[in-house]
């Protein structure tokens, strides 16, 4: 054994983590413990008694005894060496499982396992402060990732438009008790900060680094359910047109763009067809208003595909093609049209055209026939040998300037 200082509050601070890790209370433990030592009948008394020495080891007014030490360490799943030096020294016991050891597993019965356990260990960071999905993403463990969301354990997309803010509604099925009894009866609420849960909600990042990984897996259906060509600003600020313009470069990642620019075929194809979402002003009709919209790192991709001499380049750079052209001819006749019903005297539209280099979003509105447009368009920064694709990205290039120049340059009717 190593040579250590015992320090009776490190210790209690260190058993008594354990203790909330997999009991959930103190209590729990303490029914564990008389039941461990084979006590003929668990009485209040006896669990009130070893609640009471178990709070004074927990503050370090007391040391933990000799005899106590096979019975917390067969429950708290740690060497004795551990417990006496608050975990700075022992080899932990192999068979317990943590984020860190689940994480790095190919087995769904411990998957199963891991998730089922009373106290929800999963939904909590471990000491240094990582969700088993972080764990998952930095082993590169997409079995085990897919199957969480195959199985709805955990989920990016909530499928309400309300919840588009920071993340699509990301959440997870997994659900701790909110109230869980400790000492002397006293019930504690569990605060969701810091949790997995909070995680998901808060932070968009988990969705991108999965979205790289379905790339690399060729997994379409994956990308669908997590909205992968999509960032959730598009859901709150695309909806105003010239009044808000989403911060595309706020999103950007750029590892996630290299994964998608060495995909397969059918995965380009994917991130380079247009998509569409839908505003909350109504027609006429009744139909909602619609945007047309291009992946928002389209500019990138088509830069990357051209560093990687990828076969799919012409056929990217047609698409986006016909995407800015379309864009410029709906423009033409927007800016017409609400000319010619008197919305505007001259060149006062170009009050109403706005055009934002981040994200090379554009933007135009009629107030009058409550008609416009919002859509990013798409250019090209670097060149490349072949003649072919070099005449396609002139002209790509061609039709964004002249989108990205009319408020200057103005139209012709």
């Amino acid at each position: 054994m190593n040579s250590f200082n015992i320090e009776n509050e490190k210790t209690g601070a260190f058993v008594s983590r354990l203790i909330e890790e997999r009991f959930g209370s103190a209590r729990k433990f303490c029914i564990a413990y008389l039941e461990e030592q084979g006590s003929q009948e668990v009485t209040e008394d006896k669990i009130q008694n070893m609640a009471n020495r178990l709070l004074q080891i927990k503050k370090g007014t007391k040391a933990i005894q000799i005899y106590d030490l096979p019975v917390f360490s067969k429950l708290l799943d740690v060497s004795f060496e551990q417990i006496l030096s608050a975990g700075r020294y022992g080899v932990p016991k192999n068979n317990r499982m943590t984020n860190y050891t689940v994480a790095q597993s190919h087995n769904k019965e411990e998957w199963i396992a891991y998730i089922e356990i009373e106290s929800r260990p999963i939904l909590n960071p471990d000491e240094y402060g990582k969700t088993v999905l972080d764990y998952a993403i930095e082993y590169g463990n997409y079995d085990f990732l897919k199957f969480l969301v195959d199985k709805n354990y955990i989920w990016f997309d909530s499928r309400k438009e309300k919840d588009y803010i920071m993340t699509f509604g990301a959440g997870t099925s997994i659900q701790r008790i909110r109230f869980e009894e400790r000492d002397n009866g006293v019930f504690h609420f569990h605060s969701q900060m810091n949790d997995l849960q909070c995680k998901l909600a808060t932070e968009d990042q988990l969705r991108l680094y999965l979205i790289s990984f379905a790339a690399d897996h060729n997994d379409l259906k994956m990308l669908e359910k997590l909205r992968a060509r999509e960032i959730p600003e598009l859901y709150y600020k695309a909806h105003y047109l010239s009044c808000a313009h989403p911060d595309f470069n706020a999103h950007y990642n750029k590892d996630m763009v290299t994964h998608i620019s060495k995909s397969s075929d059918k995965v380009l194809d994917y991130f380079t067809d247009p998509f569409e979402i839908r505003d909350n002003i109504k027609y006429k009709d009744g139909s909602r208003r619609r945007h047309r919209f291009v992946f928002p790192y389209i500019s990138q991709l088509l830069n990357m595909l051209i560093d990687n001499s990828s076969p799919f380049l012409k056929t990217a750079l047609e698409k986006a093609i016909e995407h800015n052209e379309t864009t410029m001819e709906k423009l033409h006749i927007l800016i017409e049209a609400s000319v010619k019903n008197g919305c505007f005297r001259g060149d006062y539209w170009k009050e109403e055209f706005y055009f934002s280099e981040n994200g090379n979003i554009v933007s135009f509105r009629d107030p009058l026939a409550v008609k416009g447009i919002i859509t990013n368009i798409v250019n090209v920064t670097k060149e490349v040998p072949d003649a072919q694709a070099s005449e396609l990205i002139e002209r790509l290039n061609a039709s964004y300037n002249h989108i990205r120049n009319m408020k200057t340059e103005g139209v012709c009717f």
